[in-house]
């Protein structure tokens, strides 16, 4: 009985120690992990989203006023913007209606 115990106590006392120093360097490195990758997700989500909200943004040309919104109608001022005027125009009128007609001169 006593030899036997002296061969099991050394398993004991060497495999014991080997898992729970590979349980202890694995939950460190998971700690680890989180502690660098949640504050950088955090921050990729913070700067996708500030973008959008810029993207989102307008200032109207009349009053100057700053709107969150693309629809071109200023809400307080009620002003269409030149960019939506280009878009109102319609491009499948005869182009001989929106001639310029321009006088030559001669310079001497």
């Amino acid at each position: 009985m006593q030899n036997k115990l002296i061969p099991y106590s050394l398993i004991f006392i060497l495999i014991i120690p080997l898992f729970g120093l590979n349980f202890l360097i694995g939950l460190l490195g998971n700690i680890l992990l989180l502690i660098v990758l949640v504050p950088l997700l955090i921050l990729i989500l913070g700067v996708l989203g500030i973008n959008s909200f810029k993207s989102n943004i307008s200032s109207c040309e009349n009053c100057g006023t700053t709107f969150i919104g693309n629809n071109g109608n200023c809400p307080y001022c009620d002003f269409k913007s030149v960019k939506n005027i280009q878009k109102d125009d319609d491009l499948s009128s005869d182009a001989s209606n929106k001639t310029i007609e321009v006088k030559a001169e001669e310079i001497n």
